[in-house]
């Protein structure tokens, strides 16, 4: 494993990627489950992002989970939705009317170099709100909710920026003719916490 000036790990892998999705629709909820559950296997995590809000959410057996008393969203509201876990994601996302996707798999596929980073929520202070959900505000009145429990979760992360919940992203590189270096695509790939980036929220 190699590391760039600026820290970040740069590291060799596999990648594969479908776009090739046609005449994507989603006129009711429950054609927008289908479609998750018919291109993604397995458990993982829902970050949408609706016009009003963002919602983060466990994956589970093709269904969202969703708090109690929670209606699901409605797909016209959706701007983007990333589905993942540690091996995949379906990026989902809103343009001129019309939805596209990409299901993007790793440890298969052909060589690509990637730079892991770790991306800070917004969230100083955190609280347990109950059924393994932890809420995360800032003074500003910001506000989000993990679907998982933080153990030992400090009361204000203002007193130690390193125990901060981050969402672990992968950036993906290609080379154009002139062989200048730059980012083709992007996925979120875990939860993070901590100055040593331990892994959170996996079932």
């Amino acid at each position: 494993m190699d590391k760039t000036k600026n820290g970040l790990n740069l590291i060799q892998i596999k990648s594969s990627v479908k776009n090739d999705f046609r005449n994507i629709e989603f006129a009711k909820y429950n054609e927008l489950e289908n479609f998750l559950s018919e291109n993604f296997i397995g458990g993982g995590f829902v970050i949408a992002y609706l016009d009003y809000k963002v919602i983060i959410r466990n994956y589970n057996n093709g269904k969202i989970t969703f708090i109690e008393d929670e209606e699901p969203f409605e797909p016209e509201f959706i701007q983007k939705l990333r589905l993942f876990d540690s091996n995949k994601e379906l990026f989902l996302w809103r343009t001129e009317g019309k939805w596209k996707a990409r299901l993007r798999t790793d440890e298969e596929g052909e060589d690509v170099s990637v730079v892991d980073a770790n991306q800070v929520l917004f969230g100083t202070k955190g609280e347990d709100v109950g059924n393994e959900f932890t809420k995360l505000t800032e003074d500003r009145g910001t506000e989000i909710i993990l679907p998982f429990e933080i153990k030992n979760l400090n009361d204000d992360f203002k007193k130690d920026n390193c125990n901060r919940v981050k969402i672990n992203t992968r950036n993906y590189i290609n080379y154009n003719e002139l062989g200048q270096a730059g980012y083709a695509d992007c996925r979120f790939v875990k939860f993070t916490i901590g100055s040593d980036n331990k892994t959170i929220g996996e079932k």
